[in-house]
């Protein structure tokens, strides 16, 4: 973790960020990568229509409604669904496993590069005093090599990825931290990722970007962006009902 004597604060900012963080109940932060620390979901959305397209022209927009549908799901999974319910290919191992990697040689380096989030790297830069984790249905090796490549890997505790489910990866950070389930904020932008909150009691804030439709219930609480992020968590008990 970083001091925030290495943060550019004072001695008396210093002082009131350490008093905050002595009054949170939110102890850990989680973060899904796409859509949340990084811009990359229409990059990988544009991605899986591409490689629909080049075995059947016609039904990528199909297989992208579907794709968008089954975001949190691991990729594999998604990729053999999407070509058996669209494409009516049931898909053997070998040919799954030559399209699932065409799709991240067609996505890596622009994942690398994308932009982030509005407020995610103010908030990773000058908040370090809660842990920080990322939980992702990426694989998990693509995860931690994507996040190490955008030199963001310092701020995190623990950098976790699929295929693991992301409720047990929930659950994970919960014992590691010996907190109680609702003193985790799990910050998503799928429907998966509100389930998988639900279901081990964490508490949860989704993201949907301006102009897209919300995927959650009326009761969650959302943000466009993760502009005043240290905000939102160091109230986040007098914002939400209990």
């Amino acid at each position: 973790m970083i001091s925030p004597c290495h943060s550019g604060m004072n001695y008396k900012q210093r002082k009131e960020m350490i008093a905050k963080f002595n009054a949170l109940q939110i102890q850990a932060v989680v973060f899904d990568f796409d859509g949340v620390l990084a811009d990359s979901v229409p990059i990988k959305d544009d991605a899986l229509e591409s490689l629909v397209e080049m075995e059947m022209p016609g039904k990528g927009p199909q297989a992208r409604v579907l794709w968008n549908q089954t975001r949190g799901i691991f990729r594999r999974e998604r990729i053999k669904m999407i070509f058996r319910e669209v494409l009516g290919i049931a898909l053997e191992n070998d040919p799954l496993d030559r399209l699932v990697a065409r799709y991240k040689d067609s996505i890596y380096q622009r994942t690398l590069f994308a932009p982030p989030i509005a407020g995610s790297l103010e908030y990773l830069q000058s908040w370090p005093l809660i842990p920080s984790y990322v939980v992702s249905a990426a694989p998990q090796e693509e995860v931690v090599e994507i996040i190490q490549g955008r030199d963001i890997h310092r701020f995190f505790r623990g950098i976790f990825g699929g295929p693991t489910k992301k409720e047990s990866l929930l659950a994970e950070v919960i014992r590691r931290e010996q907190c109680q389930a609702r003193e985790l904020l799990f910050i998503g932008d799928s429907d998966s990722d509100h389930r998988a909150a639900v279901a081990v009691g964490a508490s949860f804030l989704g993201v949907v970007a301006t102009g897209c439709p919300n995927p959650f219930p009326p009761d969650c609480r959302i943000v466009a962006d993760l502009t005043g992020l240290a905000d939102i968590v160091a109230d986040w008990w007098n914002s939400v009902s209990v």
